[in-house]
């Protein structure tokens, strides 16, 4: 389970009508899992959150729409615009092979073939077909720079979040997903 005690699932990106619906941008997978939460935390950061309890999410044409308790019109709902939707991480399930984001961040990369750190994740990124691991080598590394590396089941060899380790099989032709920092 996360490190941290709430998670970013969404951001309320605008306003949609007269009565205080909100237009959502999820984070969760698939994307309307984020209605799935009774509660969310509403701020900029977690630690600067207010709770409202969730009156009705749905999805609407590819957008996701919630109408909150306490936002009845779409002043109110302009007032929250722009900030991010927090859960308690302990709502979130997670299967054997499912991993949130931000249990991956700070991990290890080592290749398996030989054995090399390649760095440490600082972010994952979303570009439709995977998830990518961004990769920023170590201080030591021979040149510096970053891995983007698919999150995907012929490259991700194992992940243990215990001892905070990725291990990936990078098929030739894998250099191209380095880019130096000079």
């Amino acid at each position: 389970m996360s490190n941290n005690s709430f998670l970013n699932v969404g951001d309320l990106v605008g306003v949609h009508g007269l009565k205080g619906a909100l237009i959502v941008y999820s984070h969760t997978r698939p994307v309307d899992a984020v209605a799935g939460y009774s509660c969310w935390r509403i701020g900029k950061t977690s630690d600067a959150t207010k709770d409202y309890p969730v009156k009705r999410c749905w999805q609407h044409g590819k957008r996701m729409l919630v109408q909150l308790e306490g936002v009845t019109d779409c002043n109110a709902a302009e007032g929250l615009k722009g900030l991010k939707v927090w859960i308690d991480a302990s709502e979130v399930e997670t299967k054997d092979d499912e991993y949130l984001w931000d249990d991956l961040i700070d991990c290890a990369v080592i290749r398996q073939a030989d054995e090399q750190v390649l760095g440490r994740v600082t972010a994952l990124e979303e570009y439709g077909a995977q998830d990518n691991l961004l990769v920023e080598t170590m201080d030591d590394a021979e040149i510096a720079g970053e891995w983007l590396i698919p999150f995907t089941e012929e490259i991700i060899v194992g992940v243990d979040l215990d001892e905070g380790i990725i291990v990936v099989d990078m098929p030739d032709g894998m250099d191209v997903c380095f880019t130096p920092k000079f």
